[in-house]
């Protein structure tokens, strides 16, 4: 009986090859996916980038700009027309009081109110200054009047009253 002493060759088990076998795979897979998508799908969002920049140089134009000033423009007149449609409710609470407090035989004219100080200024006719001495009293006994000025007060020989009218009313008029 003799006893080999040669190199023995050990062979690795199976399941140690199946496993690198599928590591060197999936290395290989790795490979080609970076591959394509360094070389394939990166120049084509590097050309959309360049055609996005190209687009938003191109919008700055003297047109774009005129239109954005028009826009301004627009926005200006907006803006003073949702100022009158704020104060439209206020004017006609201001309208509908002073209807009832003026006499019925004066004439009110050029009335301009202004809101923001609570301020109507307007001219009148009546046909005697009676008719304004009535007025004074119903304007004083009103408590939405905060304070009134008469001025300009002409009577002429028939008795024909003209006269200017400036009142200020109470905020809680306005409400």
């Amino acid at each position: 009986m003799a006893i080999d002493i040669g190199e023995t060759k050990k062979e690795r088990p199976k399941s140690k090859n199946n496993l690198l076998i599928i590591l060197v795979l999936i290395l290989i897979v790795s490979f080609i996916i970076y591959f394509i998508l360094a070389f394939v799908f990166m120049p084509q969002k590097e050309a959309e980038v360049k055609r996005l920049t190209a687009e938003v140089a191109s919008l700055n134009t003297a047109a774009v700009k005129a239109n954005i000033n028009e826009l301004n423009i627009a926005k200006m007149f907006i803006n003073d027309f949702r100022v009158l449609l704020e104060n439209s409710p206020k004017v006609s609470q201001f309208l509908e009081s002073f209807q009832e407090w003026s006499h019925p035989q004066i004439e009110y004219s050029n009335i301009r109110f202004e809101s923001a100080s609570r301020k109507a200024s307007m001219s009148g006719v009546t046909s005697t200054n009676r008719n304004l001495m009535e007025q004074i009293a119903i304007f004083d006994n009103q408590e939405a009047i905060e304070s009134y000025e008469l001025s300009n007060i002409i009577i002429d020989e028939t008795g024909k009253t003209t006269f200017n009218l400036v009142l200020i009313v109470k905020s809680n008029l306005l409400r």
